[in-house]
């Protein structure tokens, strides 16, 4: 069994499953769409080169059947499904629960039949599936160590929590393909130079400036979404032009992947990631 949800910009709805009034009969283009390869013939060489691929875009074509008050229920369709505008289609099954967005590119209905069917035809141009449920994974956080109940003792101090000082983490990657990250940086005090990479290829991405205590930098290495930005007293701006040569926009690997942090000057620990 799957739950399938069809969401537009206003945050109207269109769900299938258990007790809806729609029943999905066919869906197309769940398979990974096809790539474009791009190679060159060599005179003096058999076969080709190959110089590059990417990934074509998605096109979703979605068709249930109107189970019940055929009128009602297709006015409730047109409150959602709306030609060329945009849609975010989230399908819930046992082992995932991923989304992607796409544009309306058609809706036909066979008005006449006696069990009406609606083909919706979606364009997706970001290919991918993404995962609908936020991971994040902290390399430094605070350890609690604050318990109740608790008695106070002879102790000089009593610790309620200490801040780790690992500077690794490993990630897992649950889906089949490499994605982008997000990457939060946050410093507790003045510090210069933050750094990360990945432990076994050593690519990495850092930002040469000066971060002063309480500062965000936020790197985002999301295909068609690059961008490095500073939040300082609640003021943010674009610092792309403070990314250090060599800089790799990290992606997480399929497999997963293990990586650390680094600073110029200051200590690392005073730095969250």
């Amino acid at each position: 069994m799957f739950e399938l949800i069809l969401e537009n910009k206003a945050g109207k709805k269109l769900e299938f499953g258990m007790g809806s009034p729609f029943t999905i009969t066919e869906i197309q283009g769940l398979n990974p769409p096809s790539a474009t390869i791009n190679t060159s013939q060599l005179s003096l060489m058999d076969g080709a080169k190959y110089n590059s691929s990417k990934m074509n875009m998605r096109t979703l074509n979605i068709a249930f059947a109107i189970e019940v008050d055929a009128a009602k229920s297709r006015t409730e369709v047109y409150k959602v499904l709306k030609s060329k505008q945009w849609i975010k289609c989230t399908y819930i099954g046992e082992y995932r629960q991923v989304y992607i967005d796409g544009y309306i590119q058609s809706i036909d209905i066979e008005y006449f039949n006696m069990k009406q069917i609606v083909t919706c035809s979606i364009l997706c141009p970001s290919p991918y599936f993404r995962e609908a449920q936020e991971i994040v994974n902290e390399m430094s956080l605070i350890l609690n160590r604050f318990h109740f109940p608790f008695a106070s003792t002879e102790e000089p101090q009593i610790v309620f929590g200490v801040v780790s000082s690992d500077t690794g983490i490993t990630i897992e990657n649950e889906s089949d393909v490499d994605c982008g990250m997000v990457i939060e940086l946050y410093a507790r005090a003045n510090l210069t130079n933050p750094k990360v990479y990945n432990y076994v290829s050593q690519e990495y991405i850092g930002v040469e400036i000066s971060m002063q205590t309480g500062d965000l930098i936020t790197i985002d290495t999301q295909e068609g979404q690059k961008t490095a930005k500073l939040t300082r007293a609640g003021v943010t701006t674009s610092i792309f032009n403070n990314v250090m040569q060599g800089s790799t926009w990290l992606q997480l690997p399929s497999e997963g992947a293990t990586f650390v942090y680094e600073v110029g000057t200051g200590s690392a620990s005073n730095l969250d990631v």
